[in-house]
């Protein structure tokens, strides 16, 4: 197998390497100026630098510019960006200019650059205009008051190289004629006399150049210094890194050869079930066909007997007297009988040999017990799982059950030596509820999820093994989930039927029947299960049998009837038999802020405030049985169901949790969390007593949980939705979700233990 690095692209090879951090080192001792540009190997031109601090001729880099915005270094392969002049624009290298100006200050005689006659040798240089000066030009210098306080200095002085050095001054960039005499130490920029009222005395702090420039200078020495001092814990971080490469390259083999080892271990299970199954098939083929062989025989049997009888009955009837013939009824009409009663059981539906195979199961079963990828770096701790339910619960990442068929321990121990081992493999394809081939969408419902982006990173944050095993992979990365897509969708926005303004409630039936509070249009919609209209009741109103801005409806299951929550200004519960007539009505002088409501087992009544923060819990009469506050646990209650042992479960929006009580308001637990159940729209029970939790975070998610918090699968629609209102459970697994795009959606999800969990 060769070496996954042989597929990197180049700039992926290792950079900082002991060796070439040492190099490094080595290049920091000082050396002297190259006057030589790298690209045309001329002496430079107009030097320019790049914001990667490398140096080219001007011509150079106009000639290898593609792009007016930016510009790629031709030596480190930067991307530095143009200032708006564009190349003109870049700072000029003034250590090489001054150098070179050395130089050819050594070889005189030098060219006046002060004035217009041409070859007119130079013998002295004002640092003010930034030209040399032949005597005519130093004589205007020392009499024309445009020239006062400039400092002309003799190019005989032997200190003329220091004070090029020192005291050469620069033209404002933006004001030509200007000179940079003061520095900003607020914008870090040195500034010429008209820049210096863009920077105004109270807002910006400016000095003279020659009174601040000194201590600047010592301040970025002292820079300099301390970064020098980094090189050696790059080197060390070099070091490192080059021992967790090599430690990565040996994971990767030796992943590489479980993954295979795996594989052949899987191929062996697939091929003796196979086995198993074909020796299966021939059984019952065997049998069917003794048993078909037997029929066969015992059908011929009968047909001569039918012969024998009708020969013998016909000879005694035409050639016997009457009590000749009855002398041997008794012997005629058993046999006769037992004819007549005789039916072969010919039925094709028992013969017929089928294999069921069901292909979706096999590849969600494989994803989840085949095996996963850990992401630690060797020696680091894995980062701590999300806390979804109590704060000293903990998430076990080794799974204790596995999908599949139920595989003979004997399979296993001959790979293994025991079963259990690998702990028990009990759960059966056949618990997964297959899928129907109705649904609008494409026909594999569940797809990978796919992987998160992980966030581009800056090369000035921290690259320690910390980092890349917790920066780089964010709270939602420790999650997979299931796509899924709706299977039936119906509703638009109006007024008719099957039309609505504010979908804000829904609930299910026994039937399976859709009920929807339509709040805006203030009455309740029936559809059946496939989103077909039936009937609607309820208009605008405060008189009985009449609705005001519906928002929350639930069912108590047993008698159908339909319990409907008002918001402001009624803010009451409402009660209607199955057929949308009016029963009663309560609660208006007790409620404030109904938001979310269900139905117990017993037939009570449990409604969820928001903003009082509040439980009421009513008898179908409207009496008060219990009601607490919990304004210190929750903050947006929406949603609420409760199991057969009085345990509340709330989603509360904005703690990005559900919220478990008692029926006398004790706090109990906590299940999901932030980064699992992010803005949770509504909380359900399902027939295995599976906490569902749906939240509209990005995508329409469904989160199922144990009663104790335990992860157990997550999904995510494969379609976006805006913004949701809230959901219910149907019989059949099948999730509706009523939408503010005014819509219901119905989602199919299928359990599969252990699927949503990755690291």
């Amino acid at each position: 197998m060769t070496s996954p690095s042989s597929s990197l692209p180049d700039s992926c090879s290792l950079f900082g390497s002991p060796s070439q951090i040492d190099s490094l080192v080595d290049d920091l001792q000082p050396e002297e100026c190259s006057t030589y540009c790298s690209l045309c190997h001329e002496k430079f031109t107009s030097p320019k630098v790049l914001s990667c601090l490398h140096t080219f001729c001007k011509v150079c880099l106009e000639r290898v510019q593609d792009n007016r915005e930016k510009l790629k270094c031709p030596k480190c392969e930067q991307d530095c960006a143009l200032p708006p002049q564009g190349i003109s624009g870049l700072l000029s290298d003034y250590a090489v200019m001054n150098v070179l100006e050395s130089d050819a200050a050594e070889r005189p005689p030098l060219s006046c650059t002060g004035c217009k006659t041409k070859d007119t040798h130079a013998v002295a240089r004002c640092f003010d205009c930034a030209n040399y000066l032949c005597p005519n030009c130093v004589m205007a210098h020392q009499f024309m008051h445009c020239f006062e306080g400039h400092t002309v200095i003799d190019l005989k002085d032997e200190s003329m190289n220091g004070v090029i050095a020192a005291d050469k001054l620069l033209h404002c960039p933006r004001h030509d004629r200007e000179i940079l005499r003061f520095f900003c130490r607020t914008c870090n920029l040195p500034l010429c006399k008209e820049c210096s009222m863009d920077h105004p005395t109270g807002l910006h702090d400016c000095e003279h150049i020659s009174e601040c420039g000194p201590r600047q200078i010592e301040i970025l020495i002292d820079h300099i210094e301390k970064s020098r001092t980094k090189i050696n814990e790059f080197k060390n971080a070099g070091k490192s890194v080059e021992h967790l490469l090599s430690c990565l390259e040996m994971s990767y083999h030796k992943a590489n050869a479980e993954i295979d080892e795996t594989f052949k271990f899987f191929y062996s299970v697939v091929d003796d079930r196979k086995d198993e199954l074909k020796k299966e098939l021939e059984d019952l083929y065997n049998t069917k066909k003794v048993s078909l062989v037997l029929m066969s025989n015992k059908v011929q049997e009968m047909a001569e007997n039918v012969k024998t009888m009708s020969t013998f009955a016909e000879r005694i009837l035409k050639n016997s007297s009457t009590s000749q013939i009855l002398a041997y009824k008794h012997l005629l009409e058993p046999k006769l009988h037992c004819i007549v009663s005789f039916n072969p059981d010919i039925n094709v539906s028992t013969i017929d040999l089928e294999f069921i195979s069901n292909y979706q199961a096999i590849q969600s079963a494989v994803r989840n017990t085949f095996g996963y990828i850990r992401n630690n770096f060797e020696g680091t701790p894995a980062p701590k799982p999300l806390p979804i339910a109590r704060p000293n619960s903990v998430v076990s990442s080794d799974f204790s059950y596995q999908n599949g068929h139920a595989y003979d321990s004997n399979i296993i121990s001959k790979k293994f030596g025991s079963a259990n081992s690998l702990g028990p493999f009990t759960t059966s394809l056949s618990d997964i509820s297959p899928y129907e081939k109705w649904s609008n969408g494409p026909e594999n419902l569940f797809q990978n999820g796919t992987p998160e982006t992980f966030p581009s990173i800056d090369p000035t944050l921290d690259i320690s093994p910390k980092f890349l095993t917790a920066s780089m992979y964010p709270v939602k990365s420790q999650i997979k989930r299931q796509k899924m897509i709706y299977h039936c969708k119906f509703g638009e926005f109006g007024v008719m039927e099957g039309q609505f303004t504010e979908p804000s409630g829904v609930a299910v039936n026994a039937q399976n029947d859709i009920i929807v509070a339509d709040t805006n249009n203030h009455r309740i919609q029936i559809f059946d299960k496939e989103g077909r209209f039936k009937f609607q009741f309820g208009e605008c109103g405060k008189r009985d049998g009449q609705l005001l801005y519906p928002n929350r409806v639930a069912v108590v299951k047993p008698s159908g009837d339909i319990i409907v929550t008002e918001r402001s200004p009624t803010h009451q519960i409402q009660i209607y038999n199955q057929y949308g007539q009016f029963v009663r009505k309560f609660g208006a002088n007790i409620l404030q802020h109904p938001r979310g409501v269900t139905v117990d087992n017993k037939g009570r009544i449990i409604v969820a405030e928001c903003k009082v923060m509040r439980v009421i819990i009513f008898d179908q009469m409207g009496t008060v049985l219990q009601k607490f506050g919990c304004s210190k646990h929750l903050e947006f209650p929406n949603g609420v169901v409760v199991n057969d042992k009085q345990e509340i479960f709330i989603s509360d929006n904005r703690a990005h949790c559900v919220k478990v009580f008692n029926y006398d308001g004790v706090f109990i637990r906590q299940i999901g969390g932030e980064g699992l159940t992010n803005y949770p729209i509504g909380v359900c029970i399902n027939q295995n007593g599976e906490i569902l939790v749906a939240d509209n975070h990005n995508n329409f998610n469904i989160t199922i949980f144990t009663q104790d918090g335990q992860l157990v699968n997550a999904s995510e629609s494969k379609v976006k939705h805006a913004q949701c209102f809230d959901v219910a459970l149907m019989d059949d697994g099948s999730v509706v979700l009523a939408s503010k795009d005014y819509r219901l959606y119905i989602y199919r999800y299928v359990q599969v233990p252990g699927l949503a969990l990755t690291m």
